[in-house]
């Protein structure tokens, strides 16, 4: 078997770039073997790669794209003509794309030995190989986190609204290039689409909410301070947190299993989370009857590392919660009824509209 040299990286800017690291990725793939057309120049773009897999032998004509996204390959496909089925080529192949050349049976394959490939007979679904770390320079890493993320929750505080860039820098407090960047990215990923010039509108919230889901880490976002109550329901204890908050103007939203049953009840809340600014001090704990514990307890305060949650918040019943979709997404992997709460949130005919 042919060895790969393990310490492939770059950040690809040229479709030259592409083109010249396919061709190692051709020429040096520890499982696949593919072949181009003999006297074929290592500088120029090969006309057709043919994949060798046991009795199967399949050409495929290389289509490069710097940053695919599903207008592009729609389009693409609709007008394709050459006799031989594309092979999409990229610097990265983000889930989205994926999962779209799986719905249209388009091979892909990216500089990160990331492959699907599909022809009749023939079926490669490969992960990324060890220690290759290509992707396209503009590329956003992440838009579910920091001011990014603020981009994503405020498009989903109404998803049939019609959005301006301008509206979205007012909301976030983001700087216009990077709501810029962001729209751009999810133009491509298929998430929001064009109504006029300087109009955009979500086509696909749930699918955008997917993607964070997959994309999110809690533990990392935000930083977890459980107490214990001497008495009290979960909303009377959150009441009793909105006073303390107004009180010492301290930035509270409530969200999880408290703020799901108050936007749409399914699950009694066992527990009453929010995020807050600052914890409150060792009088006000006394006060609310509350003791700090290391696990349970019936209150999380929740300090986030970036303060963009607050700037999207709804008030219901006089308690100011979370936007409906941080509040799914907080209810994931929580335990005690949590995700069936999300998923009934989900469901109603209310969820991410104001």
């Amino acid at each position: 078997m042919r060895s790969l040299d393990f310490s492939k990286s770059a950040v690809i800017r040229y479709e030259s770039e592409l083109v010249h690291y396919f061709r190692q990725l051709l020429a040096d793939d520890p499982e696949l073997a593919w072949l181009t057309p003999s006297g074929d120049s290592a500088q120029e773009r090969p006309p057709w790669v043919e994949l060798k897999l046991d009795a199967h032998a399949r050409r495929f004509k290389p289509a490069y794209s710097l940053k695919p996204s599903i207008p592009e390959l729609e389009s693409a496909l609709r007008f394709w003509n050459d006799p031989l089925p594309p092979l999409l080529v990229a610097p990265e192949l983000v889930p989205r794309i994926l999962d779209f050349c799986r719905q249209k049976q388009l091979a892909a394959v990216d500089l990160n030995g990331r492959a699907y490939l599909r022809a009749d007979g023939l079926l490669v679904d490969r992960h990324n190989l060890p220690e290759r770390h290509f992707r396209y320079a503009l590329e956003p890493r992440n838009v579910f986190v920091g001011k990014s993320a603020r981009i994503i929750r405020s498009l989903l505080t109404d998803r049939a609204r019609v959005w301006s860039q301008g509206e979205l820098v007012g909301r976030t407090r983001a700087s216009s290039g990077l709501v810029s960047r962001i729209f751009q990215h999810l133009i491509s990923q298929g998430f929001i689409q064009k109504q006029s010039p300087r109009e955009f509108r979500l086509c696909d919230p749930l699918g955008l909410i997917d993607a964070w889901v997959k994309a999110d880490d809690f533990n990392r976002r935000t930083t977890a301070v459980r107490y214990t109550a001497l008495g009290g329901s979960p909303i009377e204890i959150a009441h009793q947190l909105a006073c303390w908050s107004k009180e010492q103007s301290v930035l509270l939203a409530f969200t999880q299993w408290v703020a799901g049953w108050l936007r749409h009840p399914y699950t009694e809340p066992a527990i009453t989370s929010a995020y807050v600014t600052r914890l409150p001090e060792a009088a006000t704990l006394e006060r609310l009857g509350l003791r700090p514990v290391n696990d349970a307890g019936k209150v999380c305060l929740l300090i986030p590392d970036d303060q963009g949650v607050f700037l999207e918040t709804q008030t219901i019943k006089d308690l100011p919660l979370a936007s409906d979709a941080q509040i799914y997404l907080d209810l994931q992997r929580t335990g005690l009824r949590g995700p069936e709460q999300a998923d009934a949130l989900r469901h109603w005919e209310g969820f991410c509209r104001p």
